[in-house]
């Protein structure tokens, strides 16, 4: 059966002496392994449908192991991602943890229209608003695979008041009384309690962060890290990196 879908190449891998199998997160069909036969020898390597980020409208049989290859149409390149190393950072971190949340075959178009959303956001961005696409992203990625933090009262006892710690495992904001039973969290201020409700609740295309402290949003990118890798139980090789350059 030949069927045609729309997606982002999250990864690519060599396989066998000429084929490629490419990572595409589709809108129509989620996450799926792509053959592309011969592309390391056609158009120097598949040409650009079979590179990191490239968003394209595949025709492809629908095999027993893999979506096979057929023909392609380049709808963009992301060009723009290439020309900054935080932007080329942010995205391949972007992409491998799409790549690690979802397994094969598992659908979500909203997942989709978030990096999409993201990456196009990323390359027209400012330096400081590369970052708070990141957090933008890894928070609205948690809300998606079910782990959407705590953020109001307390993760243990349901108390509003003195909320200045999060507990990673916990998933959520503590108070300082239930702080003191807990071995491992991390202090938050007021200021990225409020940053992190903001990226929890704001609707997309309607986000401003013209006045949120730079500091404030690396940190928060550190903890959501944190709090991804401890659900999804993968280090990712993209993030030593990304924080070098943040």
């Amino acid at each position: 059966m030949l069927k045609t879908i729309t997606g982002i190449v999250l990864k690519t891998d060599e396989y066998g002496e000429s084929d490629k199998i490419l990572t595409v997160f589709s809108k129509e069909d989620g996450k799926l392994p792509v053959l592309y036969k011969r592309a390391k020898v056609l158009k120097k390597g598949g040409g650009a449908v079979s590179q990191l980020f490239s968003v394209s409208e595949y025709a492809c049989f629908v095999g027993k192991n893999f979506y096979i290859h057929n023909q392609s149409m380049l709808l963009k390149s992301f060009a723009g991602l290439q020309k900054s190393l935080k932007k080329l950072a942010a995205a391949s971190y972007l992409a491998q943890l799409l790549n690690f949340a979802y397994e094969n075959y598992q659908k979500d178009e909203r997942a989709y229209m978030l990096l999409l959303y993201c990456l196009n956001k990323i390359e027209k961005s400012t330096e400081k608003e590369v970052t708070a696409y990141i957090a933008l992203f890894q928070m609205k990625l948690l809300a998606l695979i079910g782990y959407s933090p705590m953020l109001n009262a307390c993760v243990l006892c349901g108390s509003d008041s003195d909320l200045g710690s999060f507990d990673v495992e916990q998933g959520g904001i503590m108070c300082e009384q239930c702080s003191r039973t807990m071995q491992k969290y991390r202090h938050i201020s007021e200021a990225e309690r409020k940053i992190l409700n903001l990226l929890l609740n704001i609707v997309l295309k309607q986000e401003d962060f013209t006045n949120i402290d730079s500091n404030h949003l690396l940190n928060l990118v550190e903890l959501l890290h944190c709090c991804l890798t401890d659900k999804l139980e993968k280090q990712l090789s993209t993030y030593d990196f990304l924080i070098a350059v943040l």
